[in-house]
């Protein structure tokens, strides 16, 4: 308990890592409410009452990919982070296997637990139709080549995720982002360099590109930011970021987009835009000298990204998934739940159930989790 208040006081006195840390949670339950809704409500087109509260619950739950954009600066200016405490003349190894060790701490149970619970609705709840009418949601690929290629993240490159876990992909898309950035780290040469840029763009589908682009910008931000005195201020830059997230949902909200692929590169273009004006207000509330405090900025941003807090948002933003198709199909089957309904009372309280059970569970995976790696730590420690 008493480590709980000293991480809370530390929080509180710097404000950036608080920063970092609501804003983890912001994306992560956004995401949660993004995918909840579209099981639960029908599409606004369809709403019969349009009132300003229908309006607003629809346009922040309709936020889902730009809350995507937003956790990819964040774990971007955690790698930055990294690798500004680790410099590749010194260590950048140390830094790359820690935080591909973060990724894989949200992965290895995630697999575990989505299995089990796609398991278990598919097989008990199998007739509600929600593991088979929703293809969009969940193709439950629960086979052991997907569960093994998905330990070494190669969905959706190779293969589907596994079961329901649709989020999965986003993860593969950062530890790659990771590992390619290594690599160009470590190559000396600016020939060799020039030639990876080169086959990344030629081989990656473009979807990565963007998504990769949007986690450099967080790890640009860092070194930026480490290097310039100047700060925005950070009311214009909440503005721009505001005015990025208005833009971003015009524009996937259009009724008629160019043709493939064009259409799809403008939408793609404004989660980037989300990215940069998030990344321009992180630059705006940025510490001006982080190298004045004892353990520098890096220590308190990584420890809060890697505490049961942040690892909870991290679950939740990537596993919910699994959690929602299951309870979706419990009561569609034990209380006759209509899905998809018009926006009610009663509607959006089984709404705010679903998003807190999902919060629920990513809470008790992740304390399970780490009881689990410090039982292990200690063996280990006992065997030395």
């Amino acid at each position: 308990m008493r480590s709980i208040w000293v991480n809370a006081e530390a929080l509180v006195k710097n404000r950036f890592v608080l920063f970092l840390l609501v804003s983890r949670w912001v994306a992560a339950i956004v995401a949660t409410m993004y995918h909840a809704r579209f099981l639960l409500f029908v599409n606004y087109d369809a709403a019969h009452d349009k009132g300003v509260l229908t309006k607003a619950f629809y346009f922040v739950t309709g936020l889902g990919h730009e809350s995507y954009a937003v956790f990819f600066i964040l774990d971007g200016i955690i790698a930055g982070l990294l690798l500004r405490r680790y410099p590749p003349a010194a260590s950048a190894s140390r830094a790359v296997f820690r935080h591909a060790a973060s990724l894989y701490l949200i992965l290895l149970p995630g697999l575990l637990v989505g299995a089990s619970l796609d398991l278990a609705g598919s097989r008990l709840f199998g007739a509600s139709g929600v593991y088979t009418d929703f293809p969009a949601f969940s193709v439950l690929s629960l086979s052991l080549t997907t569960l093994l290629a998905n330990l070494l993240m190669l969905q959706p490159f190779v293969v589907p995720n596994f079961g329901s876990n649709s989020m999965l992909y986003l993860l593969s898309y950062l530890f790659w982002a990771l590992i390619l950035l290594f690599a160009l780290v470590r190559a000396r040469a600016p020939l060799v360099r020039g030639a990876l840029c080169v086959a990344v763009v030629l081989i990656m589908p473009p979807q990565f590109l963007v998504w990769a682009a949007i986690w450099l910008t967080g790890v640009a931000l860092v070194f930026l930011s480490e290097a310039r005195a100047f700060r925005p201020p950070p009311l214009l830059a909440l503005a721009l970021c505001g005015g990025a997230l208005v833009l971003s949902r015009m524009l996937g909200s259009m009724p008629s987009l160019p043709p493939a692929p064009f259409g799809e590169l403008v939408v793609q273009g404004g989660f980037w835009l989300v990215g940069v004006g998030f990344a321009g207000l992180a630059w705006a509330l940025y510490p001006r000298r982080s190298q004045d405090a004892p353990a520098g900025l890096a220590s308190p941003a990584i420890e809060s990204a890697d505490g049961w807090a942040g690892q909870t948002a991290s679950f939740t933003f990537f596993c919910h998934f699994p959690v929602i198709m299951l309870a979706a199909a419990m009561g569609a089957s034990l209380f006759d739940d209509v899905l998809m309904q018009q926006p009610v009372a009663a509607t959006y309280l089984r709404f705010a159930a679903l998003v807190a059970t999902c919060i629920a569970v990513a809470a008790f995976v992740t304390r399970g989790s780490a009881a689990v790696a410090r039982a292990l730590a200690v063996r280990k420690h006992v065997r030395a």
